[in-house]
């Protein structure tokens, strides 16, 4: 029989996108990595339209997730939560370079991987004041901050490179 409690339990899993928040070594960067991989064959099969879609509803979901997440298990920012993760890599994939050469898309895509994580390591500038806003909202604002400051620093070094992102700049 399902109830309230198996329904919090599995919306709590969702929100560590198990099994992978439950890695023993840093869930967050393997999470990104995971992100990665995902996100560019969803860009690349759904267009950038329906992937924008997507990229909004794992944040926007990904909110209230951590909210149970956080109140089920009664923790601030558990290690284990890894959704934000999802919503901020997915950011950055906006930013993909846009070939048939698929050495320039490997270090398009591992150039955003690295550009999260030190965003999202490092807490630079306004990150931090986002990440302590109370309960999911924090944890996944300071990822999307993140995501959209690597998202704007690979813009800025493929557009030196004049490599075409799928999504311009106007």
């Amino acid at each position: 029989m399902i109830n309230r409690k198996n329904i919090l339990v599995f919306c709590a899993r969702l929100a560590e996108v198990y099994p992978i928040g439950t890695v023993k070594y840093a869930p967050g960067t393997f999470a990104s990595f995971i992100a990665v991989i995902i996100g560019f064959n969803l860009i690349t099969s759904l267009g950038i339209l329906n992937y924008f879609f997507i990229t909004c509803i794992i944040i926007f979901a990904g909110y209230f997730l951590c909210e149970i997440h956080i109140s089920l298990y009664n923790k601030k920012d558990p290690k284990e939560i890894v959704i934000d993760e999802f919503g901020g890599q997915f950011i950055v994939l906006f930013a993909t370079i846009q070939s048939e050469n698929i050495f320039y898309n490997f270090m398009s895509l591992t150039l955003s991987f690295l550009l999260f994580r030190f965003f999202d390591i490092s807490k630079l500038g306004p990150i931090k004041k986002f990440e302590s806003l109370p309960g999911g909202l924090g944890i996944m604002a300071d990822d999307v901050i993140a995501g959209l400051c690597a998202f704007l620093v690979q813009c800025a070094i493929l557009t030196s490179l004049n490599q075409k992102m799928l999504i311009k700049l106007i």
